[in-house]
């Protein structure tokens, strides 16, 4: 069905007048429901679905989305979005990717749809969702529990003039838990832990409520620590706030407009020798994995950074032709950073590293600052811990870490081996060392 309405669309839209065209269908419904205080908060349902026209004609390019998808209606649109085309100003980059890098079918399957999503009870997201928020009730100290379960599937139909088609179909299922408590005076910590799976049976939801509970009862009685360089650790739930610049950094667009401290680095080695970053698409079980992306370009693994050096940039066909550089693929994949033993670091635990960093500052979350894409300078509101001989001593708030990513990465002193492997940013919790930060 999907396929029938996708190709009737791209022909509608070469029928008015496209020298080539790209269409996806996405279709996509899931449930959510939210329990505040022991109490239901919000019931959601929501179904949807767009056909998505990519137009290229006489050298120009553009993108049109409508959700009606009658014939009549879509002919004209089709029609309409065709003459809207030809307004636009012509950008000879703006062209279908060759065949030949597109994708063919095949390929691993990818694993990414449970069909219990189909027969699951109506009330099964409820119950999880009460029960979480339970767990964090349990505490007197408690001030508010928030508990938010969701599942969702989704459906992508993509295909092309020049003969490209591909279909990929995917769940997801969820639950997270925000828990604030009474600290002492006046403060109310706040926290937050969220689990999520493409299967089902994998989702680690009871204790979850525990967890953003524990969390926010450590981070009573917090200190602001005085400014000055100190070794830093930073939890893999938050780790991916590190590397998302470097990644966005890569990427053709930024490049582009010069606005990107990696720019021209292809082939430099400049970060140290452990820092390795790959793209690893064909991840099973992984709800970012692909075979394919929105332009139809086959996806492959790809070292990003390797003992420091950069490997590849993030270059989709459009950019290709703009700099003249080989297509890859224009954002990344399913993020990974090796597991501590491919560094010969022999699977260290979070605990391990914390002993290895002696006395420093543990970050549990950053709260706002940015990153200056030019210059890769950054500064992050921070969350945490004191440590001490890989103890906890006490919470810390109110601080600034700054710096520059580029020191920062040459400063990774070792990687944990934890690495949260449902997720799109596979990062373990890091060690860096000599790191400044603004308190008192």
């Amino acid at each position: 069905m999907m396929r029938d309405i996708t190709m009737k669309a791209l022909q509608m839209a070469l029928d008015a007048g496209a020298s080539g065209a790209r269409v996806f269908l996405e279709k996509g419904n899931g449930d959510m429901v939210t329990i505040l205080n022991g109490e239901i908060d919000r019931l959601y349902q929501a179904a949807s679905s767009a056909l998505n026209f990519h137009i290229f004609t006489e050298g120009r390019y553009g993108a049109f989305s409508t959700n009606l998808m009658d014939e009549g209606t879509l002919r004209q649109f089709a029609a309409d979005a065709v003459k809207a085309t030809l307004l636009m100003t012509p950008d000879e980059c703006r062209t279908l990717p060759d065949r030949d890098i597109c994708y063919k079918g095949g390929g691993p399957d990818l694993q990414q749809y449970d069909p219990y999503i189909e027969t699951r009870p109506p009330s099964r997201g409820l119950t999880i969702a009460q029960e979480v928020s339970a767990e964090m009730l349990s505490d007197s100290r408690v001030i508010s529990a928030e508990s938010e379960y969701a599942d969702y599937v989704e459906e992508y139909f993509i295909a092309d003039s020049l003969g490209f088609e591909g279909y990929q179909r995917k769940s997801g299922f969820s639950i997270g838990a925000t828990c604030s408590v009474a600290g002492n005076g006046d403060e109310k910590p706040e926290r937050n832990w969220f689990e999520d799976e493409v299967f089902f049976d994998n989702l680690q939801y009871k204790g979850c409520g525990t967890k953003a509970l524990n969390r926010a009862i450590e981070s009573i009685g917090p200190l602001k620590l005085h400014s000055g360089t100190y070794n830093m650790v930073v939890d893999r739930t938050v780790a991916s706030k590190l590397v998302i610049p470097l990644t966005e950094a890569l990427k053709g667009s930024s490049l582009h407009t010069r606005n990107s401290f990696l720019a021209d680095k292809l082939g430099e080695k400049v970060f140290g020798d452990n820092v390795f970053l790959r793209d690893m698409p064909h991840t099973i079980g992984n709800a970012s994995s692909r075979l394919f992306n929105i332009e139809g370009i086959a996806t492959k693994e790809r070292d990003i950074i390797s003992g420091g050096t950069i490997c590849n940039y993030f270059i989709d066909n459009y950019y290709s032709r703009k700099l003249s550089l080989e297509v890859t693929i224009g954002t990344p994949s399913v993020v990974m950073m090796p597991k501590s033993e491919l560094l010969s670091n022999n699977k260290l635990s979070l605990s391990d590293i914390l002993k290895r960093a002696g006395r420093g500052i543990y970050v549990t979350q950053f709260n706002g600052g940015n990153c200056n894409a030019a210059t890769g300078d950054f500064s992050y509101g921070i969350e945490g811990f004191l440590f001490n001989n890989g103890e906890i001593v006490h919470p810390v708030n109110e601080m600034l870490v700054s710096g520059n990513l580029i020191g920062l990465w040459n400063n990774l002193i070792v990687t944990a081996d934890d690495r949260l492997e449902s997720r799109k940013w596979q990062i373990p919790s890091l060690c860096f060392s000599n790191v400044n930060f603004n308190g008192l």
